[in-house]
């Protein structure tokens, strides 16, 4: 808004050349970019088409490990390794503070990636091609994808997500041949995968399978995002040594002491917030759920870390 009022019969005074020549020209800008805006929709391949669908948090978790289970090949830093098949369907699963799993794709071949949040708005940007998406606890988005670059592709959460949103960065590896795997450390990953641990009546499971497979959920429940199973402390108390372990806690307000058994193992699990270990009372270990035979096997895993 003008401090001073114009002059009387300014709306009269016809326009200069030039500045008929700027709107012309600001005008043919405008129409341009928006014919080309259409175009570059429609042939620029610029837009990734995805489908939406409606989920829960529990459903996606159980499809992700399912999914993680039947292409395991290894593991990174705590991180579950997988090879899937060219054209089969992938899953990603965002949580606090990480991205699981680490993927080896093919060149040249599609995939169809779910991707979806465990508990908070995560943010999915992949480097250094720069694709950039929101990820909603609740939704399964669905995008087509088609690795026509080989190398090590970083996923970075570009959304705030608390203390520990700086280390959520997790990796596509895509290769052209199995020799390219040795240029990115993973050349003692298998080729394919293992067959799936199962139970059954006339075959219990060994305690070195009980651990193995209580180390595969240490990593495909996210407890790796807190627990260190090396004495190191991170958000919460390490594994190692654990078991047996005396320790002061909080329960509804009141302090006692504990001893780590698997009672207590399991009612952490279900109830994490009933009996808070005194020192790490900030830390809001979400509720995750599992069956006894999953709250068994983590129990063997952590009875296996002693000093």
């Amino acid at each position: 808004m003008s401090l001073l009022s114009p002059k009387e019969g300014w709306y009269d005074t016809k326009v200069s050349k030039d500045e008929k020549m700027w709107m012309v020209i600001a005008l043919i800008l405008c129409l341009a970019m928006f014919v080309w805006m259409i175009l570059w929709h429609v042939y620029g391949k610029q837009n990734p088409s995805s489908i939406t669908y409606r989920t829960t948090t529990t459903e996606f978790a159980k499809l992700s490990e399912a999914y993680i289970k039947r292409n395991l090949v290894g593991m990174d830093n705590g991180v579950p390794v997988v090879r899937p098949e060219p054209n089969s369907d992938v899953f990603l699963l965002a949580e606090m503070w990480r991205f699981s799993p680490a993927m080896i794709l093919i060149k040249d071949q599609s995939y169809n990636f779910h991707i979806s949040s465990k508990d908070l708005v995560h943010g999915f940007s992949l480097q250094p091609v720069n694709m950039n998406f929101q990820i909603y606890p609740g939704y399964d988005y669905v995008l087509k994808f088609t690795p026509t670059e080989t190398g090590e592709f970083k996923i970075v959460c570009n959304e705030f997500c608390g203390i520990g949103h700086h280390t959520m960065i997790g990796k596509i590896i895509v290769i052209e041949k199995d020799e390219d795997l040795k240029l990115y450390g993973y050349e003692n990953m298998k080729t394919k995968p293992d067959p799936i641990i199962e139970e059954s009546d006339d075959k219990p499971l060994s305690e070195e399978q009980m651990v193995t497979l209580g180390e595969q959920l240490y990593a495909l429940k996210g407890c790796i995002g807190c627990h260190s199973t090396d004495g190191s402390v991170l958000l919460a108390p390490s594994w190692k040594g654990l078991y047996g372990k005396t320790e002061d806690i909080k329960e509804g307000g009141k302090k006692s002491t504990v001893t780590v058994d698997d009672a207590y193992i399991k009612e952490s699990i279900l109830e994490p917030q009933k009996k808070i270990t005194i020192g790490f009372e900030s830390t809001m270990m979400p509720p995750t759920p599992m069956s006894d035979k999953e709250i068994a096997q983590i129990t063997a895993f952590i009875k296996s870390l002693k000093n």
